[in-house]
């Protein structure tokens, strides 16, 4: 892989996590091997999936790049994909993310990214998920619009970054099903509360079923968006696994 500093904490998550990207990056919605991917002609895949993608993540980091860049291009890099960054910066104005710049590191890209996924999902809520959402979050707000909750969202994020990841994960975990076809998300923190899980089952599907803003144009970003949705996600998970046990991240 190309060498890249953004993607070497993959090297900490766990094996279910890895096979749950690799699964993204080498599979379609319908479960067959997309015809564009290389790494599942690897020995190092052959040989350890699925029971050890921690022994070849560098070859799922390397997938990763290599969709993130168009085959041409990749071609003039002596094989090798984009920096991750770049997919980074990509993927943000594929989706509407602003406020944003390429010079702008891929970790806060990425944070500005499932801001604007979260936005988005609130917006689809009625008034009672909201209200319900708030009341999970126990959070007392006058009001229930999505603005209010945006910033009770962000303000947990700041104060409990578990419960921030604990909400994150589900909300994300619908969006990738969405783009996808099926839910790779992992929650990682115990069972979901029965006010929160609106945003699952027949509700969830509902509101789904109107997200027609984000219809991704193009196999490559079908591929690249919920990749990059999830690798922001078990960034965020590990760096909040650094804080809470004491480790050094990388």
């Amino acid at each position: 892989m190309r060498t890249d500093i953004d993607l070497e904490f993959l090297q900490y998550c766990s094996n279910t996590e890895l096979r749950e990207l690799c699964d993204m990056l080498t599979h379609d919605e319908e479960g067959n091997i997309r015809f564009s991917e290389k790494l599942t002609e690897k020995d190092s895949y052959m040989e350890n999936y699925p029971d050890n993608c921690k022994s070849f993540w560098k070859d799922i980091a390397m997938e990763l790049q290599l969709f993130g860049g168009n085959t041409f291009a990749n071609i003039f890099r002596h094989g090798h994909g984009p920096a991750y960054e770049s997919i980074v910066y990509d993927v943000c104005k594929e989706m509407g993310v602003e406020n944003i710049d390429e010079h702008d590191t891929a970790e806060d890209m990425e944070k500005a990214l499932l801001d604007k996924v979260t936005e988005k999902m609130l917006d689809e809520l009625t008034f009672e998920q909201r209200k319900q959402v708030m009341k999970d979050l126990n959070i007392k707000r006058r009001t229930y619009n999505k603005q209010a909750i945006m910033a009770a969202l962000l303000l947990t994020r700041r104060i409990n970054l578990r419960l921030y990841n604990y909400v994150m994960s589900y909300i994300l975990r619908m969006v990738t099903q969405m783009l996808i076809g099926r839910g790779v998300l992992t929650a990682g923190f115990g069972l979901l509360s029965r006010g929160l899980s609106i945003m699952m089952g027949p509700i969830g599907w509902i509101v789904l079923s109107g997200w027609t803003a984000w219809d991704i144009a193009g196999p490559a970003y079908r591929v690249t968006v919920p990749a990059v949705i999830q690798v922001a996600f078990l960034r965020m998970k590990y760096n909040t696994n650094c804080l809470t046990n004491n480790y050094e991240c990388v």
